[in-house]
């Protein structure tokens, strides 16, 4: 008989290790500003592309150097995160059927938190665009902020599909196991 909860555990491990590849791109109008992982987006620390590197390195301005390296830690993420591990860790502890309760239900939420995690970054980038264009807007008199709102694009990149495939699949194999368990328990009922 197919262990539905072990495939499960299988399917959370590959989530984890999936943060640690790459999440998250942000480009403005098809060149790339910053990417990341998932473990830096929980560690507030976006890499800049190697075009803002050399543009830092050419005009010396170390300015936005720090507002990448300290962008705040990403709270859905870390939740994902924890969230994930913790319902691994819940379920090597319960009885199966426990387990797979406890692994569907942080599966599910595990995959809501992972794509909150992008609506909040993207709801803070657009502030932060905002922002600025309406700084540019008093110092120039132009207002750019619907132009540069739109040139800038945060994308989801493999780590995070992993992250979500690898979480359906939990979510179906922990479901798999509670029915399948339902369907095959010893009837209490006998014939008379």
């Amino acid at each position: 008989m197919i262990n539905f909860n072990l495939i499960a555990r299988i399917a959370k491990l590959v989530a984890l290790f999936a943060f640690f590849l790459p999440w998250i791109l942000v480009s403005c109008s098809g060149n790339e500003i910053a990417h990341g992982s998932g473990w830096d987006m929980m560690v507030g620390h976006l890499h800049p592309s190697d075009q803002i590197n050399g543009l830092q390195a050419q005009f010396g301005n170390e300015h936005t150097q720090e507002q990448m390296d300290r962008p705040a830690p990403e709270i859905f993420a870390i939740a994902a995160f924890a969230v994930i591990a913790l319902g691994l860790l819940v379920s090597l502890v319960l009885k199966s059927r426990a387990a797979a309760g406890a692994m569907l239900a942080t599966s599910l939420l595990g995959i809501g938190l992972s794509f909150g995690a992008f609506e909040h970054i993207r709801a803070e980038m657009n502030n932060q665009v905002e922002h600025a264009a309406r700084k540019q807007h008093n110092t120039l008199g132009i207002d750019l902020s619907g132009s540069v709102e739109s040139a800038v694009r945060i994308e989801k990149q493999e780590g995070f599909w992993v992250t979500i495939i690898a979480l359906v699949v939990a979510t179906t194999m922990a479901g798999a196991g509670l029915t399948v368990r339902n369907e095959t328990a010893p009837s209490t009922d006998s014939p008379s």
